[in-house]
């Protein structure tokens, strides 16, 4: 009986006037020396049981933690060292569009499985980073800051925003786009103008998460909300437009998206222009997605390499409208360990030979790639050597240098280089990035993704390319 009426005392506080109407939550129980910055500045230590209002900040050390629990149900684990602020929150018991939360999030992570609040008005559910948006779909998330020229971020991780799904879907926007994150992926992006993607590994400060825990504090604003949610989102759950904002646990393959490890594609920018681009683990969907320009490679009598175009009405790449097709490659045998392979493969030299890829210009016109040629020295996990040359209407020359790690992640190596024709039948810069995937047990091959750009055109592709007797 006693918790039934503080949580009707609550709720009713709620929408009772502005005096009451900030409170937010409560403190469920902290570790290590955690503080409570109000709105206006004062500090205090955060204990159990202390209500979290409005504007609030929480601080942990790092070794330190806080667990809240929202007035709509949710619980929040705020990390070690960690800056995590309730900028907004209204919550009157029920789901009729005035619910919002608004997290500010400085340094640092959390976790929550969420609650009432964006469970049937998805938008009202808001993650703040200085770089990125995040929102999510009914979900159990983490989601980390580590600002760039801050404190290094743990495991070795870089400066960027990084959304992990549990249960449900998130998603990630900045001022490049926005990609949708699905159980057991990460987002991440470095900075508000970049594209957000989808990681290909798990980074290793993930490993150290802490998981909401029971427990039973002398404020309790939403009773047992923990096993409530628990039971919630292992639950197909709708919103009031029919969207499914639950799915079962592992990724869905749904019609119309597209699975490639790379991808290369074209999106149009406002003054009509386009630019090329490349990626990697990003997620392609659209209408009615036909295949074409599909090939495939075999190694050791099996085939282990796909690549094709994704075509349709409609395209989009980590949220992004795309012109014309978009490429994708993509292996089932990636090489396992870069680092472990044997003295005969420490200096490699990578090959394209004809009809072993695909490429477009901006217009759709398929594109020659003439020679394509990759060296690698895996002693020192660098990649010296990205040389393209590729005719489409211009012609293409290209360069580029950079780490394996680089190379075989999020942000690809830089190239740059010139083409020919590509500006009114003047010489013209042309610049984009490259991603690869090594393939085979000892690197036997390599698939690569490329996207340039040179004088408001563009020019992209996806290439399978071997090394000569392996």
């Amino acid at each position: 009986m006693r918790k039934t009426l503080i949580l009707a005392g609550l709720v009713l506080a709620a929408s009772a006037g502005p005096a009451v109407a900030q409170t937010a939550g409560v403190v469920q129980f902290v570790a290590g020396d955690v503080k409570l910055v109000r709105q206006g500045g004062t500090e205090r230590e955060a204990r159990k049981g202390v209500p979290i209002s409005v504007g609030d900040t929480l601080l942990t050390p790092a070794g330190g933690l806080a667990q809240l629990k929202m007035g709509d149900g949710a619980i929040v684990v705020v990390q070690p060292d960690s800056r995590l602020t309730v900028a907004e929150f209204h919550y009157a018991g029920v789901e009729d569009g005035t619910e919002k939360v608004h997290y500010r999030l400085e340094h640092g992570g959390f976790r929550a499985v969420t609650g009432a609040i964006g469970r049937t008005h998805k938008k009202n559910y808001v993650i703040e980073t200085p770089i990125a948006h995040m929102g999510v779909r009914g979900t159990d998330h983490e989601s980390y800051y580590f600002p760039a020229g801050g404190p290094a971020a743990p495991d070795g991780a870089k400066p960027g925003a990084y959304n992990k799904v549990n249960t449900g879907r998130t998603f990630i926007r900045t001022g490049g786009g926005e990609v949708e994150v699905e159980p057991n992926q990460v987002g991440f992006v470095a900075s508000a103008v970049d594209v957000p993607v989808i990681l290909s590994s798990m980074p290793g400060f993930f490993n150290h998460s802490i998981a909401p825990r029971n427990a039973r504090p002398s404020v309790n604003p939403a009773p047992d909300a923990v096993q409530v949610a628990a039971s919630r989102i292992e639950q197909d759950v709708k919103a009031s437009d029919g969207e499914s904002l639950v799915k079962a646990r592992g990724k869905p393959i749904t019609a119309g998206e597209g699975n490639g490890k790379l991808s290369a594609f074209h999106v149009k920018n406002g003054d009509g222009s386009t630019k090329g681009a490349s990626g990697n683990g990003m997620m392609i969907k659209g209408d009615d997605l036909k295949i074409a320009n599909a090939g495939g490679a075999m190694l050791a009598g099996k085939n282990v390499v796909d690549w094709g175009t994704w075509k349709g009405e409609s395209v989009s790449v980590n949220g992004m409208a795309t012109q014309g097709g978009v490429h994708f490659i993509s292996t089932s045998d990636p090489t396992q360990n870069l680092a472990a392979l044997g003295p005969t493969v420490k200096m490699a030299s990578y090959s394209y030979t004809n009809g072993m890829g695909v490429a477009t210009n901006n217009e759709g016109t398929v594109a020659t790639i003439k020679s394509l040629d990759v060296k690698v020295d895996f002693s020192t996990q660098q990649v010296t050597q990205y040389q393209l040359q590729a005719q489409a209407v211009g012609n293409w020359n290209v360069n580029g240098s950079g780490s394996v790690a680089a190379f075989t992640g999020t942000s690809g190596i830089a190239l740059q280089g010139n083409c020919d024709s590509c500006s009114g039948g003047s010489m013209g810069v042309a610049a984009g990035t490259a991603h690869g995937t090594f393939v085979g047990p000892q690197a036997e091959g390599l698939i690569t993704s490329f996207g340039l750009t040179s004088a408001g055109k563009s020019l992209s592709g996806a290439a399978y390319l071997t090394r000569p007797n392996p």
